[in-house]
């Protein structure tokens, strides 16, 4: 399963193996 949301390789890279850990950098990051 891949997704790609977000438009950055990496962080759709990251989403797919840890999308809690993405989630929270999201959420800190527009903060």
């Amino acid at each position: 399963m891949s997704l790609h949301i977000t438009g950055d390789p990496e962080a759709d890279d990251l989403l797919d193996r840890d999308p809690l850990a993405l989630l929270i950098g999201v959420l800190l990051h527009h903060n």
